[in-house]
């Protein structure tokens, strides 16, 4: 049956390529859907069965190819000059071409067990090769559950080593990304990701992964009609829902700088953002746009109900994902699904979002400029503090563990946000036989965000403490999903006795990652 249709399909586009009048991109719609769906076997049956060599099929092969991760392939297909006439094909071969040389001698690593792929530009990163996979599962799920959209298996990623692959893959222009902080983009039907390696002291790169899975997911369900706002506003809502909630993430609301950003003049008209967030000026302003758009899709997907004027109904998303797949525009799918437009929706958020200003904690960024005098202390004060921490971490790593805390324990009362800081004042006191006051110090409320170095500390509180055994494996557990290639955090996991069994594929992947870690003959913290 498919096959019939797939020939019945080819006739008629055979028929409209050899016709003046219609339009060969046209006839091509459902190529390109199936593509964009990621339906991969139905996109090349339905272009196996068409013989007519016109560029319109010939750049569609070429799509094909990059979402199969045959970049070769795809800058073969791009290559004829009539194809090169097509408008996006000259970008397409750049970004092919590219990718050719990025990804030359990459290894594969199929995860049967979670039905990933992973393509590793660098063969040091294949042990992550398991804990991505165990993302992957979690985010279909909660993708499916959310947004009513199934995503086929396997799911594919791609890790490289840094921001310059990242933006050889992808067509990302690499200072946009180096401005922004781009670590990780969807596209080809895949989620292409900066190595946690890459920045020194990594990053989230699982709720990284799922924000981009739904990414994906979006473009199959709507076929990729979905507006920007729309993206990525779902994509924040959604990337922490793989796991269980922390403080930390809605310690600052999106609501509250959404507000203050808007208020200063830092935040972008909802259908007026442009191609990509990443292609903001700043990585403030990208933070800000970045709060607007998670408070507005909150506020419409019934997320605020009980507010005034908020929608109410929490199946707005999955409705709204199938209106834009049937093909009606923003306005009619808001109208359709929530009674209102997009300006109509705009003009009710505004008001309510400003009434969320507020006082954000400075190292938010988002504070409006001192005066001269002020800024002049503020930098003598950040440097005296750098100062003290440089020293502290360097007394402790020759194990002057007094001396170090005489430097370092004032810090924590003077930013008891900042993990990094925080992490090593803890550090310290563990150190110094202190494990009550550290583990006070590595109260997950305190911090904004969290690090791999963080959570190793906790973890190690917690056990010193006499804290639950699940609770100190959990610490463990969080650490490996921002550092795990840092050997403080992997091998402090898999060489930590008492703990839970874990299952057999996550016990070696956290064996082999403290391999890997070690394998990487980093000073000890501090020696640096």
């Amino acid at each position: 049956m498919k096959r019939a249709h797939a020939m019945a399909f080819a006739l008629a586009l055979a028929a409209a390529l050899v016709s003046r009048d219609a339009p060969a991109l046209d006839v091509m719609s459902p190529v390109t859907d199936a593509i964009t769906a990621m339906e991969l076997d139905r996109a090349k049956t339905l272009l196996d069965v068409i013989d007519a060599k016109t560029p319109a099929v010939a750049y569609e092969h070429a799509r094909l190819s990059m979402y199969q991760g045959d970049c070769d392939e795809a800058a073969r297909r791009l290559a004829p000059q009539a194809v090169q006439a097509l408008p996006d094909a000259g970008a397409l071969l750049n970004v092919a071409r590219d990718c050719m040389r990025a990804m030359a001698a990459t290894i594969s690593v199929k995860d049967e067990l979670h039905g990933v792929i992973v393509r590793f530009q660098d063969e040091a990163d294949a042990p992550l090769a398991s804990l991505i996979g165990e993302t992957v599962e979690k985010q279909r799920a909660v993708l499916a559950k959310d947004l009513g959209v199934e995503m086929p298996k396997p799911t594919r990623v791609d890790v490289v080593r840094d921001q310059f692959s990242l933006s050889a893959m992808t067509g990302l222009p690499h200072e946009a990304a180096r401005k922004t902080g781009t670590v990780a983009i969807a596209k080809w039907g895949r989620v292409i990701m900066v190595s946690p390696r890459a920045p020194a002291l990594g990053y989230a790169w699982r709720d990284t992964l799922a924000h981009e899975l739904t990414h994906l997911a979006l473009s199959r369900g709507t076929f990729d009609r979905a507006p920007l706002w729309l993206q990525e506003g779902v994509a924040k809502r959604e990337e922490t829902r793989w796991r269980p909630p922390l403080p930390a993430d809605d310690a600052v609301s999106p609501d509250t700088i959404a507000a203050v950003g808007l208020a200063r003049d830092l935040g972008k008209p909802l259908d007026g953002i442009g191609p990509s967030i990443a292609l903001l000026p700043s990585a403030r302003q990208a933070m800000v746009v970045y709060a607007e758009v998670t408070s507005f899709v909150r506020f419409v997907a019934g997320d605020r109900a009980g507010e005034p004027n908020a929608p109410t109904d929490r199946e707005a998303l999955p409705k709204l994902i199938k209106a834009y797949a049937r093909g009606l525009d923003t306005d009619a799918a808001l109208r359709e699904v929530t009674g209102k437009d997009l300006k109509a929706w705009d003009a009710v958020w505004r008001p309510w979002v400003s009434g969320k200003n507020g006082k954000l904690p400075s190292s938010v960024g988002l504070d409006e400029a001192p005066s001269p005098e002020a800024a002049k202390a503020a930098h003598k004060g950040d440097r005296e503090a750098h100062a003290a921490f440089r020293l502290g971490q360097l007394l402790l790593a020759r194990d002057h563990v007094k001396e170090a805390r005489m430097k370092l324990d004032p810090l924590a009362a003077q930013h008891p946000d900042d993990p990094l800081i925080s992490g090593w004042v803890a550090e310290a006191r563990l150190r110094d036989g202190d494990a009550a006051s550290a583990r006070a110090l590595l109260d997950p409320k305190l911090v904004l965000g969290d690090l791999g170095v963080w959570w190793s500390a906790r973890a190690r509180a917690l056990a010193a403490t006499g804290a639950p055994p699940n609770e100190v494996g959990e610490a463990w557990a969080l650490g490996m999903a921002h550092d795990p290639l840092l050997p403080e955090v992997s091998c402090g996991w898999a060489e930590h006795k008492g703990l839970p069994p874990l299952e057999a594929w996550l016990e070696s992947a956290v064996q082999g990652l403290c391999s890997a870690a070690r394998a990487r003959h980093l000073p000890k913290m501090g020696q640096d």
